[in-house]
């Protein structure tokens, strides 16, 4: 790394000055340097504590570092054994035998075993846990019972089959932690109990800087380059990206429309699509905003925002997104850019239809990251009628409690995993007031039980059209997921498919 070596060149100048002085001292003045890894990321992964099974994908990369899955995501976008070595299944694929592996230790001092994965499994039905809700009940995986054969293998049974289900057991939701934080969930508030390649370092400050230390027992210890990753929460982009610039950071996640300024200093950058950023609405029941139960008002904001102009003017370079799902899956549209599209005459008359004529006025929260484009977003409402109040966030615990005190939400979502994505956020975490919308969770259990690519193509497409048609999602761009490093790293690789670095693939450069 840059910052290692401008370390090392003042360590070597000094010791060169001071060589006949302290010559017999040497070497117990100067301690060596810890290859050390500084990522900047747009949001704490901590805010609620350590449980990982209260996130969603989008804070993979953190937790793996701190827990193992039962399935783990390989760099070719495969799925590969985990805790779980070996995945059975029995004829009508409603059974799946795992087989775990031996000798893997907790940083509480339990042990993996069949019980642990068992009761971890059995957390399923608790409603905080967001990560979980694809196994619970109606979920698109729904798990009828853990049960336990012996002290290495469990067979899980599923309501449905789930053929290749071990996909829905790689990065977080199948992340196991340890005997203590089953016995008291609470202690994941304060610090993690996991078997990861990591552990957390005492100097690590909650919502500033998260330090990682090699685990050097862990089996795959050698699989990364770093003694020591540091994650930096930085919030606002441009001070994101100029953390890396600076040094302060060595690679980071930043906005697609700030990567010129990346370019412009000789930064690498690394960039893949598949994620749409989208308007979530969180009450679809009228609960925080009574407007938002009629499906109707939901569409009219869809149809109120001129993407064209909106991408041109606030992300240059990304592409402007009337489908939910990104433009080269397989469930994408083209009927709905012809439905759904920029259409602000259509949108005032569904209004008037749902007893809107004269519009509606309602809040949001914002972040950071969100507040330019909720501010643009502002002007293509205000079009129609509708004036959208945007409130900035006080604290990160506001901004993740705004689901459950503000109508909507704005969020960039992943689609490398469907059914982990709607039961995790869409009918999970962005749902909070249990809104039921039986086409959807059908169109996500026919994805999730998808035999064949034909099959699969035909559920994604009934899942989009259902998204978009029922208002429930409202998408606005899909982007370029873009990532900048300095000189001491080597060029940030994606799994395939996937639009999130594995924390075992960056390495130093060579």
């Amino acid at each position: 790394m840059a910052t290692l070596r401008r370390r090392a060149a003042a360590t070597l100048m000094s010791a060169a000055l001071l060589a006949g002085a302290l010559t017999a001292c040497a070497s117990d003045s100067t301690e060596p340097e810890v290859p050390t890894l500084t990522i900047a990321f747009d949001s704490d992964s901590a805010a609620l504590g350590y449980d990982p099974l209260k996130y969603s994908s989008n804070q993979r990369q953190f937790y793996e570092g701190l827990y193992d899955s039962l399935a783990t995501l390989a760099p070719d976008g495969s799925v590969a054994p985990g805790l779980a070595r070996k995945f059975e299944y029995n004829d009508d694929n409603t059974v799946l035998v795992m087989t775990l592996l031996a000798g893997v230790d907790f940083t509480d001092g339990s042990t993996l075993n069949a019980q642990l994965v068992k009761r971890n499994l059995d957390r399923r039905s608790d409603p905080a846990l967001s990560a979980y809700a694809l196994f619970a009940p109606g979920g698109a995986a729904e798990i009828a019972s853990v049960d336990v054969i012996d002290d290495t293998q469990l067979a899980v049974t599923f309501v449905n089959p789930q053929p290749g289900a071990e996909i829905n057991f790689v990065g977080i939701p199948g992340m196991i932690v340890g005997k203590d934080a089953i016995d008291d969930p609470s202690i994941l508030d304060t610090r993690p109990v996991g078997s990861g390649p990591y552990t957390l370092d005492a100097s690590t400050a909650k919502g500033s800087s998260y330090v990682f230390t090699r685990n050097p027992e862990h089996r795959n210890a050698d699989d990364y380059a770093y003694d020591r990753v540091i994650t930096k929460p930085i919030l606002e982009p441009s001070a994101r990206i100029n953390a890396v610039i600076t040094g302060q950071a060595d690679a980071g996640y930043v906005l697609t429309s700030l990567a010129w300024l990346a370019e412009s200093k000789s930064m690498g950058i690394s960039q893949v699509g598949g994620t749409v950023t989208s308007i979530l609405v969180f009450d679809k029941s009228g609960a925080t905003s009574a407007p938002f139960a009629d499906e109707r008002v939901r569409i009219a904001l869809g149809l109120a925002i001129d993407r064209e102009k909106f991408v041109e003017g606030v992300h240059p370079g990304e592409l402007p997104a009337v489908n939910a799902l990104p433009s080269a899956n397989p469930g994408f549209s083209a009927q709905l850019d012809a439905d759904y599209g920029y259409d602000p005459d259509r949108a005032r008359q569904l209004l008037a239809d749902a007893g809107y004529p004269d519009g509606f006025e309602f809040t949001v929260v914002s972040t950071d990251a969100s507040a330019t484009d909720l501010q643009a977003l502002q002007r293509y409402f205000a079009e129609v009628g509708v004036t959208m109040n945007v409130q900035p966030a006080s604290s990160t615990e506001q901004a993740f409690g705004a689901v459950q005190t503000t109508p909507l939400g704005y969020l960039p979502l992943n689609w490398g995993n469907p059914a982990g994505t709607m039961f995790g956020v869409i009918l999970g975490f962005a749902n909070p007031h249990g809104t039921v919308n039986p086409e959807l969770v059908a169109a996500t259990q026919a994805v999730a039980g998808a035999v064949d690519d034909q099959s699969r193509a035909s559920a994604l497409e009934a899942l989009n059209i259902e998204l978009v048609s029922s208002g429930w999602v409202i998408p606005v761009y899909e982007q370029l997921t873009t990532w900048v490093y300095g000189d001491g790293v080597a060029p940030v690789v994606f799994p395939t498919g996937g639009d999130l670095p594995l924390l075992s693939s960056f390495t130093p450069a060579s």
